[in-house]
């Protein structure tokens, strides 16, 4: 694994979580995450599922304020 890389960490839901969050400090601050993988699986800690609370699919790109699990931390 190459930590060396550069993140571009964006804000999301705060319940949005994936494993590299576990494993790279850099990336292990709830509600920003680096969505530039196309294989980080994503998850859920309110449903414990890559399905939210709702039955959609959980990704940075689709956990924002439209759905109503969304967690800003406000």
């Amino acid at each position: 694994m190459n930590f060396s890389l550069p993140l571009q960490l964006q804000p999301t839901c705060l319940s949005l979580r994936h494993k590299m969050m576990y494993c790279d400090e850099r990336q292990n601050i709830p509600g920003l995450v680096d969505p530039n993988s196309d294989t980080r699986v994503f998850f859920c800690i309110k449903s414990q599922d890559s399905l939210g609370p709702d039955g959609v699919a959980v990704h940075p790109t689709d956990c924002g304020k439209e759905r109503g699990c969304f967690c800003s931390g406000d």
